[in-house]
């Protein structure tokens, strides 16, 4: 079973915190149903990453840990950089990827526009003024799947 976590991530130079505001998306018919919903207006709009690749394994780095160092139900922030944590090259290229300001100003627009011309679930309007205000506030926004 995976459970999705949805994230901000402040990143700046060589450093980047996964912050503690993390939301677990749940019911998963609900958050199945979020994740049609951002899918349809761009699909890189969220994309998933798996949190047990976010650790490199060392130096050298292949791509994670079979057991992070942290818990990401336990609401701390996560630091990655040259004092911290080392975050894996597959990490790193993941948040490379991340949307651009001027993309995701789009996409968060156009998600709002459709949620409007529906009666759709609450909760989906939470979760995307929830990502909306990590953006304004100059975070990245992911979801992280954690395997059980």
């Amino acid at each position: 079973m995976s459970r999705y976590w949805l994230t901000p991530v402040q990143a700046s130079g060589d450093e980047v915190t996964l912050r503690e505001e993390r939301v677990l998306l749940e019911p998963e018919d609900t958050a199945g149903a979020f994740l049609k919903l951002l899918r349809s207006v761009h699909p890189r709009m969220l994309v998933t990453f798996k949190a047990g690749l976010l650790l490199s394994e060392d130096a050298e780095s292949a791509c994670g840990l079979n057991e992070l160092p942290f818990q990401i139900d336990s609401m701390q922030r996560v630091h990655f950089g040259p004092d911290a944590l080392e975050l894996s090259h597959c990490a790193q290229a993941y948040l490379d990827r991340l949307p651009s300001e001027k993309e995701m100003n789009l996409w968060l627009e156009s998600a709002e526009s459709l949620l409007a011309g529906t009666n759709g679930d609450p909760q989906h309007r939470v979760w995307l003024s929830l990502m909306k205000s990590w953006h304004i506030q100059g975070f990245g926004v992911t979801l992280l799947r954690e395997d059980e």
